[in-house]
């Protein structure tokens, strides 16, 4: 059967890399996704020896009944992503990393901007195993005015990837804010009940880090996928950029779901093609 829904997977040849691509293996599956598996070199001279070196990964992927193709570009190993994504009319971007030390220490602070930034869906994973089926999905909940467009891609996600949302909420003790918060979350219950998604609701009981708490949640509940949807990239606040860097390269090693999208890609994206009530 033909598709459309191509996931790109960078790889350094890494065991993160592997990792990434294992899980870009169950996507496609659940998809019925195409893998495009990609290297950075320097120089032009390097193009065939690299293909010659990602056959044998393509080869396995193919091997699982997924269909699979290689691919060299030339330049900045980051700048070249989203080149390649836009290039390829790619869906899903996956990429392995070691840690908050080490995206920086490997591809530096302009690829935090690159993930967070991305039109297409990024999702980060690092060395843990990836997970047989996607059971649970941790959806942090804010006070946004994108709410409903959040709520409309996990309800999405959720169905594809048959998961529970568990929709996690942060201590406020302002009541402006708490009444807001609260607000957001009767809507966000509304929602998943009627379109039929399962889902639990928690509130962190502590103050402070919120992103911590929203980790040591998702470790609680064995999630599988940390769903970011609002990001804030947009924002000159450092506190959000931290706290959403805490999340990327969580200890727990949890994978994270980045995602900006306009409401022309939602249309697009076989992902989130499903239509609300």
């Amino acid at each position: 059967m033909e598709t459309n829904y191509k996931i790109l997977i960078p790889t350094d040849f890494s065991s993160v890399a592997t990792t990434a691509i294992n899980h870009g293996k169950k996507m496609a599956t659940i998809m019925n996704g195409h893998i495009i598996v990609l290297h950075v070199v320097e120089k032009e001279a390097q193009v065939q020896a690299t293909l010659a070196k990602l056959k044998p990964i393509v080869d396995g992927i193919r091997e699982s009944g997924i269909t699979a193709e290689a691919k060299v570009a030339v330049g900045d190993f980051i700048k070249q992503i989203p080149i390649v994504a836009e290039a390829m009319d790619v869906q899903l971007i996956i990429m392995g990393t070691h840690g908050r030390k080490g995206i920086q220490h490997l591809i530096g602070s302009y690829a935090m901007k690159v993930i967070t930034a991305s039109v297409i869906p990024f999702i980060v994973v690092q060395d843990k195993r990836a997970p047989e089926t996607y059971k649970n999905i941790v959806f942090p909940i804010d006070l946004s005015a994108e709410t409903k467009l959040k709520l409309d891609m996990t309800a999405a996600m959720a169905k594809r990837l048959g998961s529970t949302v568990h929709i996690f909420g942060n201590k406020e003790d302002d009541p402006f804010t708490k009444k807001q918060l609260e607000a957001n979350i009767a809507y966000a219950k509304k929602f998943f009940a009627t379109q039929k998604v399962p889902f639990e609701v928690a509130i962190s009981e502590e103050d402070g880090d919120f992103a911590k708490h929203c980790i040591h949640y998702a470790v609680s509940v064995d999630a599988d996928l940390i769903a970011i949807i609002n990001l804030n990239y947009r924002t000159l606040n450092p506190m959000f950029k931290q706290n959403e860097e805490e999340l990327i390269t969580n200890e727990a090693q949890i994978p994270v779901l980045t995602v900006n999208p306009t409401k022309d890609f939602t249309e697009l994206n076989p992902m989130y093609n499903y239509r609300t009530l």
